[in-house]
Protein backbone atom coordinates (compact mmCIF):
# COMPACT_ATOMS: atom_id res chain seq x y z
CA UNK A 1 0.00 0.00 0.00
CA UNK A 2 1.41 3.37 -1.01
CA UNK A 3 2.10 5.93 1.70
CA UNK A 4 0.19 8.61 -0.22
CA UNK A 5 -3.02 6.56 -0.24
CA UNK A 6 -3.25 6.58 3.54
CA UNK A 7 -2.67 10.32 3.75
CA UNK A 8 -5.44 10.78 1.18
CA UNK A 9 -7.86 9.13 3.60
CA UNK A 10 -6.75 11.38 6.46
CA UNK A 11 -7.10 14.41 4.22
CA UNK A 12 -10.62 13.37 3.28
CA UNK A 13 -11.56 12.97 6.94
CA UNK A 14 -10.20 16.36 7.94
CA UNK A 15 -11.12 19.59 6.23
CA UNK A 16 -8.73 21.64 4.14
CA UNK A 17 -8.48 24.63 6.44
CA UNK A 18 -5.16 26.27 7.22
CA UNK A 19 -5.19 24.75 10.73
CA UNK A 20 -5.64 21.15 9.60
CA UNK A 21 -3.13 21.71 6.80
CA UNK A 22 -0.53 22.83 9.33
CA UNK A 23 -1.21 19.77 11.48
CA UNK A 24 -0.91 17.45 8.49
CA UNK A 25 2.45 18.93 7.55
CA UNK A 26 3.66 18.36 11.12
CA UNK A 27 2.40 14.78 11.14
CA UNK A 28 4.08 13.97 7.83
CA UNK A 29 7.41 14.93 9.38
CA UNK A 30 6.79 12.80 12.50
CA UNK A 31 5.02 9.62 11.43
CA UNK A 32 4.59 7.42 8.37
CA UNK A 33 1.22 6.78 6.79
CA UNK A 34 1.48 3.09 7.65
CA UNK A 35 2.05 3.90 11.33
CA UNK A 36 -0.86 6.30 11.23
CA UNK A 37 -3.11 3.57 9.85
CA UNK A 38 -2.06 0.97 12.43
CA UNK A 39 -2.08 3.09 15.62
CA UNK A 40 -5.13 3.22 17.87
CA UNK A 41 -6.95 6.41 18.79
CA UNK A 42 -5.52 6.58 22.31
CA UNK A 43 -1.95 6.15 21.02
CA UNK A 44 -2.38 8.92 18.48
CA UNK A 45 -3.92 11.29 21.02
CA UNK A 46 -1.06 10.65 23.42
CA UNK A 47 1.73 10.94 20.85
CA UNK A 48 0.26 13.95 19.02
CA UNK A 49 -1.53 16.09 21.63
CA UNK A 50 -1.47 19.12 19.31
CA UNK A 51 -4.20 17.50 17.19
CA UNK A 52 -7.74 18.23 18.49
CA UNK A 53 -9.70 15.16 19.53
CA UNK A 54 -12.47 15.94 17.07
CA UNK A 55 -10.03 15.50 14.16
CA UNK A 56 -8.96 12.07 15.39
CA UNK A 57 -12.62 11.12 15.72
CA UNK A 58 -13.24 12.13 12.12
CA UNK A 59 -10.20 10.16 11.00
CA UNK A 60 -11.22 6.96 12.78
CA UNK A 61 -14.77 7.25 11.50
CA UNK A 62 -13.39 7.58 7.98
CA UNK A 63 -10.90 4.75 8.54
CA UNK A 64 -13.63 2.29 9.58
CA UNK A 65 -15.52 2.75 6.32
CA UNK A 66 -12.50 2.89 4.00
CA UNK A 67 -11.01 0.08 1.94
CA UNK A 68 -7.47 1.23 1.12
CA UNK A 69 -7.23 -1.10 -1.87
CA UNK A 70 -10.30 0.51 -3.41
CA UNK A 71 -8.93 4.02 -2.78
CA UNK A 72 -5.64 3.11 -4.42
CA UNK A 73 -7.41 1.47 -7.35
CA UNK A 74 -9.55 4.61 -7.77
CA UNK A 75 -6.47 6.85 -7.84
CA UNK A 76 -4.75 4.59 -10.36
CA UNK A 77 -7.81 4.26 -12.58
CA UNK A 78 -8.29 8.03 -12.73
CA UNK A 79 -4.54 8.69 -13.07
CA UNK A 80 -4.55 10.92 -9.99
CA UNK A 81 -1.13 11.38 -8.39
CA UNK A 82 -0.66 12.41 -4.76
CA UNK A 83 2.26 14.57 -3.66
CA UNK A 84 3.02 14.98 0.04
CA UNK A 85 4.62 18.06 1.57
CA UNK A 86 7.57 15.89 2.65
CA UNK A 87 8.16 14.48 -0.84
CA UNK A 88 11.52 15.42 -2.45
CA UNK A 89 9.61 16.45 -5.58
CA UNK A 90 7.37 18.94 -3.74
CA UNK A 91 8.05 22.35 -5.40
CA UNK A 92 10.58 24.38 -3.44
CA UNK A 93 8.91 27.66 -4.44
CA UNK A 94 5.63 26.48 -2.99
CA UNK A 95 7.27 25.56 0.30
CA UNK A 96 8.21 29.23 0.72
CA UNK A 97 4.63 30.51 0.93
CA UNK A 98 2.49 30.96 4.02
CA UNK A 99 0.54 27.77 4.80
CA UNK A 100 1.70 25.64 1.84
CA UNK A 101 -0.62 22.72 0.99
CA UNK A 102 0.03 19.55 2.97
CA UNK A 103 -1.06 17.45 -0.01
CA UNK A 104 -1.29 18.14 -3.74
CA UNK A 105 -3.32 16.06 -6.16
CA UNK A 106 -2.54 16.22 -9.86
CA UNK A 107 -3.02 14.68 -13.27
CA UNK A 108 -0.52 14.92 -16.09
CA UNK A 109 3.09 16.01 -15.82
CA UNK A 110 3.78 18.15 -12.77
CA UNK A 111 7.36 19.39 -13.00
CA UNK A 112 7.52 23.16 -12.23
CA UNK A 113 11.32 23.31 -12.04
CA UNK A 114 12.14 26.02 -14.59
CA UNK A 115 10.67 29.47 -15.24
CA UNK A 116 6.98 29.56 -14.31
CA UNK A 117 4.79 32.56 -15.09
CA UNK A 118 1.18 32.96 -13.94
CA UNK A 119 -1.30 34.75 -16.18
CA UNK A 120 -4.50 35.87 -14.46
CA UNK A 121 -7.46 38.10 -15.18
CA UNK A 122 -11.20 38.49 -15.46
CA UNK A 123 -13.68 35.74 -16.31
CA UNK A 124 -15.56 38.43 -18.26
CA UNK A 125 -12.64 39.76 -20.27
CA UNK A 126 -13.25 41.48 -23.58
CA UNK A 127 -11.77 40.62 -26.99
CA UNK A 128 -8.61 42.61 -26.34
CA UNK A 129 -7.90 40.90 -23.02
CA UNK A 130 -8.61 37.42 -24.34
CA UNK A 131 -6.31 37.97 -27.31
CA UNK A 132 -3.54 39.32 -25.09
CA UNK A 133 -3.77 36.38 -22.68
CA UNK A 134 -3.59 33.83 -25.48
CA UNK A 135 -0.65 35.50 -27.19
CA UNK A 136 1.32 35.89 -23.98
CA UNK A 137 0.66 32.25 -23.10
CA UNK A 138 1.85 31.14 -26.53
CA UNK A 139 4.92 33.36 -26.59
CA UNK A 140 6.08 32.43 -23.09
CA UNK A 141 5.45 28.70 -23.43
CA UNK A 142 7.33 28.79 -26.73
CA UNK A 143 10.24 30.38 -24.86
CA UNK A 144 10.29 27.54 -22.28
CA UNK A 145 8.28 29.30 -19.57
CA UNK A 146 5.48 27.19 -18.09
CA UNK A 147 2.16 29.04 -17.79
CA UNK A 148 0.24 28.79 -14.51
CA UNK A 149 -3.44 29.76 -14.28
CA UNK A 150 -6.75 28.71 -12.76
CA UNK A 151 -8.76 27.01 -15.56
CA UNK A 152 -11.52 29.60 -15.16
CA UNK A 153 -13.42 31.14 -18.04
CA UNK A 154 -11.96 34.19 -19.73
CA UNK A 155 -8.30 35.12 -19.24
CA UNK A 156 -7.34 31.84 -17.53
CA UNK A 157 -8.72 29.68 -20.33
CA UNK A 158 -7.07 31.76 -23.05
CA UNK A 159 -3.71 31.73 -21.25
CA UNK A 160 -3.88 27.92 -21.05
CA UNK A 161 -4.88 27.66 -24.71
CA UNK A 162 -2.01 29.87 -25.80
CA UNK A 163 0.44 27.87 -23.70
CA UNK A 164 -0.54 24.70 -25.53
CA UNK A 165 1.06 26.17 -28.67
CA UNK A 166 4.48 26.04 -26.99
CA UNK A 167 6.66 23.30 -25.60
CA UNK A 168 6.74 24.35 -21.92
CA UNK A 169 3.05 23.62 -21.41
CA UNK A 170 0.78 24.80 -18.64
CA UNK A 171 -0.43 24.01 -15.12
CA UNK A 172 -4.09 24.57 -14.22
CA UNK A 173 -4.81 24.99 -10.50
CA UNK A 174 -8.38 24.02 -9.61
CA UNK A 175 -10.66 25.17 -6.81
CA UNK A 176 -12.29 21.75 -6.41
CA UNK A 177 -11.31 18.10 -6.06
CA UNK A 178 -9.29 16.36 -8.77
CA UNK A 179 -12.18 14.01 -9.52
CA UNK A 180 -14.04 16.79 -11.34
CA UNK A 181 -13.49 19.70 -13.72
CA UNK A 182 -14.82 23.18 -13.02
CA UNK A 183 -16.24 24.95 -14.91
CA UNK A 184 -17.74 22.10 -16.91
CA UNK A 185 -17.54 24.02 -20.17
CA UNK A 186 -13.74 23.90 -19.87
CA UNK A 187 -13.71 20.10 -19.91
CA UNK A 188 -12.37 19.99 -23.47
CA UNK A 189 -9.64 22.45 -22.56
CA UNK A 190 -8.73 20.26 -19.56
CA UNK A 191 -8.42 17.26 -21.89
CA UNK A 192 -6.15 19.27 -24.20
CA UNK A 193 -3.97 20.28 -21.25
CA UNK A 194 -3.57 16.67 -20.15
CA UNK A 195 -2.79 15.61 -23.74
CA UNK A 196 0.19 18.01 -23.81
CA UNK A 197 3.44 16.36 -22.73
CA UNK A 198 3.96 19.13 -20.17
CA UNK A 199 0.35 19.77 -19.21
CA UNK A 200 -0.96 19.35 -15.68
CA UNK A 201 -4.12 19.92 -13.62
CA UNK A 202 -3.57 20.41 -9.90
CA UNK A 203 -5.57 20.81 -6.68
CA UNK A 204 -4.98 20.96 -2.94
CA UNK A 205 -8.57 19.99 -2.12
CA UNK A 206 -9.56 16.47 -1.05
CA UNK A 207 -11.23 14.17 -3.55
CA UNK A 208 -14.93 14.92 -3.81
CA UNK A 209 -14.53 18.60 -2.86
CA UNK A 210 -17.07 20.80 -4.65
CA UNK A 211 -16.09 24.16 -6.17
CA UNK A 212 -17.09 26.23 -3.13
CA UNK A 213 -16.76 30.01 -3.44
CA UNK A 214 -14.16 30.22 -0.66
CA UNK A 215 -11.93 27.67 -2.40
CA UNK A 216 -10.92 30.07 -5.16
CA UNK A 217 -9.27 32.80 -3.06
CA UNK A 218 -7.45 29.99 -1.23
CA UNK A 219 -6.23 28.35 -4.44
CA UNK A 220 -5.00 31.72 -5.76
CA UNK A 221 -2.05 31.62 -3.35
CA UNK A 222 -0.96 28.38 -5.05
CA UNK A 223 -1.11 29.96 -8.51
CA UNK A 224 1.23 32.73 -7.38
CA UNK A 225 3.23 30.41 -5.14
CA UNK A 226 4.23 28.13 -8.01
CA UNK A 227 5.71 30.88 -10.14
CA UNK A 228 8.42 33.49 -10.23
CA UNK A 229 6.14 36.16 -11.67
CA UNK A 230 2.45 36.96 -12.16
CA UNK A 231 0.95 38.83 -15.13
CA UNK A 232 -2.43 40.51 -14.68
CA UNK A 233 -4.16 41.16 -18.00
CA UNK A 234 -7.65 42.52 -17.31
CA UNK A 235 -9.48 42.71 -13.99
CA UNK A 236 -11.60 45.01 -11.91
CA UNK A 237 -10.05 46.24 -8.67
CA UNK A 238 -12.11 43.88 -6.49
CA UNK A 239 -11.49 40.57 -8.24
CA UNK A 240 -9.94 37.17 -7.76
CA UNK A 241 -7.13 38.14 -10.12
CA UNK A 242 -6.18 41.04 -7.88
CA UNK A 243 -6.20 38.67 -4.89
CA UNK A 244 -3.71 36.49 -6.77
CA UNK A 245 -1.48 39.50 -7.43
CA UNK A 246 -1.68 40.57 -3.80
CA UNK A 247 -0.65 37.02 -2.81
CA UNK A 248 2.25 37.29 -5.24
CA UNK A 249 3.39 40.53 -3.62
CA UNK A 250 3.20 38.95 -0.16
CA UNK A 251 5.22 36.00 -1.44
CA UNK A 252 7.90 38.21 -2.97
CA UNK A 253 7.04 37.34 -6.57
CA UNK A 254 7.45 39.67 -9.54
CA UNK A 255 4.32 41.41 -10.80
CA UNK A 256 3.65 42.42 -14.42
CA UNK A 257 0.60 44.20 -15.81
CA UNK A 258 -0.88 44.75 -19.26
CA UNK A 259 -2.16 48.31 -19.85
CA UNK A 260 -5.63 48.94 -21.22
CA UNK A 261 -8.03 51.74 -22.05
CA UNK A 262 -8.53 54.06 -19.12
CA UNK A 263 -12.32 54.12 -19.65
CA UNK A 264 -12.57 50.33 -19.41
CA UNK A 265 -13.34 49.06 -15.85
CA UNK A 266 -11.33 45.94 -16.68
CA UNK A 267 -8.21 48.10 -16.89
CA UNK A 268 -8.57 49.29 -13.30
CA UNK A 269 -6.84 46.27 -11.76
CA UNK A 270 -3.73 46.27 -13.98
CA UNK A 271 -3.46 50.08 -13.83
CA UNK A 272 -3.58 50.02 -10.05
CA UNK A 273 -0.58 47.67 -9.93
CA UNK A 274 1.25 49.68 -12.60
CA UNK A 275 0.86 52.75 -10.41
CA UNK A 276 2.29 50.74 -7.51
CA UNK A 277 5.36 49.65 -9.45
CA UNK A 278 4.43 46.61 -11.54
CA UNK A 279 6.35 46.23 -14.78
CA UNK A 280 4.37 47.20 -17.89
CA UNK A 281 3.99 44.36 -20.40
CA UNK A 282 3.43 44.74 -24.15
CA UNK A 283 4.72 41.31 -25.22
CA UNK A 284 6.28 38.15 -23.85
CA UNK A 285 9.76 39.53 -24.37
CA UNK A 286 9.14 42.16 -21.69
CA UNK A 287 8.74 39.35 -19.17
CA UNK A 288 11.58 37.19 -20.46
CA UNK A 289 14.01 40.12 -20.18
CA UNK A 290 13.41 40.17 -16.43
CA UNK A 291 14.82 36.65 -16.18
CA UNK A 292 17.64 36.95 -18.69
CA UNK A 293 15.93 34.77 -21.24
CA UNK A 294 16.89 34.77 -24.91
CA UNK A 295 14.98 35.23 -28.14
CA UNK A 296 11.21 35.16 -28.00
CA UNK A 297 9.62 32.27 -29.87
CA UNK A 298 6.70 33.27 -32.08
CA UNK A 299 4.51 30.49 -33.55
CA UNK A 300 3.96 30.67 -37.31
CA UNK A 301 0.30 31.49 -36.95
CA UNK A 302 1.18 34.64 -34.97
CA UNK A 303 2.10 37.66 -37.06
CA UNK A 304 3.84 39.65 -34.35
CA UNK A 305 5.48 39.24 -30.99
CA UNK A 306 3.63 42.27 -29.69
CA UNK A 307 0.31 42.18 -27.95
CA UNK A 308 -2.28 42.84 -30.62
CA UNK A 309 -5.91 42.40 -31.46
CA UNK A 310 -7.55 40.79 -34.47
CA UNK A 311 -7.37 42.64 -37.78
CA UNK A 312 -10.61 43.21 -39.66
CA UNK A 313 -10.06 41.65 -43.10
CA UNK A 314 -13.38 40.46 -44.65
CA UNK A 315 -15.03 42.28 -47.56
CA UNK A 316 -17.50 44.76 -46.08
CA UNK A 317 -20.62 46.31 -47.57
CA UNK A 318 -20.69 50.06 -48.18
CA UNK A 319 -22.86 50.54 -45.10
CA UNK A 320 -20.48 48.48 -42.97
CA UNK A 321 -17.52 50.48 -44.25
CA UNK A 322 -19.35 53.72 -43.48
CA UNK A 323 -20.07 52.64 -39.92
CA UNK A 324 -16.55 51.33 -39.36
CA UNK A 325 -15.04 54.65 -40.43
CA UNK A 326 -16.78 56.52 -37.62
CA UNK A 327 -15.71 54.06 -34.90
CA UNK A 328 -12.26 54.61 -33.42
CA UNK A 329 -10.27 53.41 -30.41
CA UNK A 330 -12.27 55.83 -28.27
CA UNK A 331 -15.63 54.46 -27.01
CA UNK A 332 -18.59 55.83 -28.96
CA UNK A 333 -22.31 55.39 -28.28
CA UNK A 334 -24.84 53.88 -30.68
CA UNK A 335 -26.57 57.25 -30.93
CA UNK A 336 -23.32 58.95 -31.92
CA UNK A 337 -22.60 56.25 -34.51
CA UNK A 338 -26.11 56.65 -35.95
CA UNK A 339 -25.69 60.44 -36.18
CA UNK A 340 -22.26 60.29 -37.83
CA UNK A 341 -23.13 57.47 -40.23
CA UNK A 342 -26.54 58.96 -41.07
CA UNK A 343 -28.24 55.63 -40.37
CA UNK A 344 -31.21 54.88 -38.15
CA UNK A 345 -30.77 52.76 -35.00
CA UNK A 346 -32.80 49.99 -36.67
CA UNK A 347 -30.49 50.03 -39.70
CA UNK A 348 -27.42 50.25 -37.51
CA UNK A 349 -27.98 47.29 -35.17
CA UNK A 350 -27.49 44.45 -37.71
CA UNK A 351 -24.43 46.23 -39.11
CA UNK A 352 -22.85 46.49 -35.67
CA UNK A 353 -23.57 42.81 -35.08
CA UNK A 354 -21.77 41.86 -38.30
CA UNK A 355 -18.78 44.07 -37.50
CA UNK A 356 -18.55 42.41 -34.08
CA UNK A 357 -18.71 39.01 -35.75
CA UNK A 358 -15.84 40.03 -38.04
CA UNK A 359 -13.81 41.13 -34.98
CA UNK A 360 -13.68 44.67 -36.35
CA UNK A 361 -15.36 46.30 -33.35
CA UNK A 362 -16.10 45.43 -29.75
CA UNK A 363 -18.99 46.39 -27.54
CA UNK A 364 -18.11 48.00 -24.23
CA UNK A 365 -20.12 48.65 -21.08
CA UNK A 366 -22.97 51.14 -21.60
CA UNK A 367 -23.67 50.17 -25.23
CA UNK A 368 -20.50 51.84 -26.45
CA UNK A 369 -18.24 50.52 -29.18
CA UNK A 370 -14.55 50.67 -30.02
CA UNK A 371 -12.61 49.68 -33.11
CA UNK A 372 -10.24 46.77 -32.61
CA UNK A 373 -8.94 46.09 -36.11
Amino acid sequence: MREETIWTVLHKAWDCSSKSGRLMRQLQMQVSGQQLWEMEKGELEQQFPQVPEVLWERYFSQRKQTDLNRVEAYLDHNKIHVLLFTSPSYPSLLKEIYQPPAILYYKGNFAPTGLNIAIVGSRKADHYGLNVAEQLGSQLSGAQACIISGLARGIDAKAHQGALDGTAGTIAVQGCGMDQIYPRDNKKLAEQILAHEKGCILSEFPLGSLPEAWHFPQRNRIISGLCQGVVIVQATVKSGACITVESALEQGRDVFAVPGQIQNPLSAGPHRFLQEGARLVTCGADILEEYGRGTLFVPEKRTTNKVAVSVCSPELTKEEERVLQVITAEPITIEEIAYLSKLSIAELMPILSMLELYDCIQQMIGRKYIRVG
